[in-house]
């Protein structure tokens, strides 16, 4: 996988037990800058994370992606309150 750490919309579910949001889906726009939106299919693990004093959530997911199966990561900032398409 590719790190991109490109800034993402998403839509994410808050469920009661759990300490933090799980993302549903998103929206990135690739080097062409054609937007795409992807629906989560599968969460795979959730890790916390704590680089350079930054805490963050770190998804690895996998979905369906223009015909291809593809695995990535997704990362939730938790400082900043924003979402980043991490690695592809």
């Amino acid at each position: 996988m590719k790190i991109l750490s490109e800034p993402i919309d998403a839509i994410v579910k808050f469920t009661k037990g759990k300490e933090h949001p799980v993302p549903y889906k998103f929206r990135y726009a690739d080097k062409e800058q054609r937007n795409h939106e992807v629906r989560i299919d599968k969460i795979i693990t959730v890790t916390e994370s704590k680089l350079g004093g930054i805490r963050s959530i770190i998804y690895l997911c996998q979905s369906k992606i223009d015909g291809i199966e593809m695995l990535y990561e997704l990362k939730y900032l938790i400082s900043d309150c924003k979402w980043e398409l991490y690695k592809m």
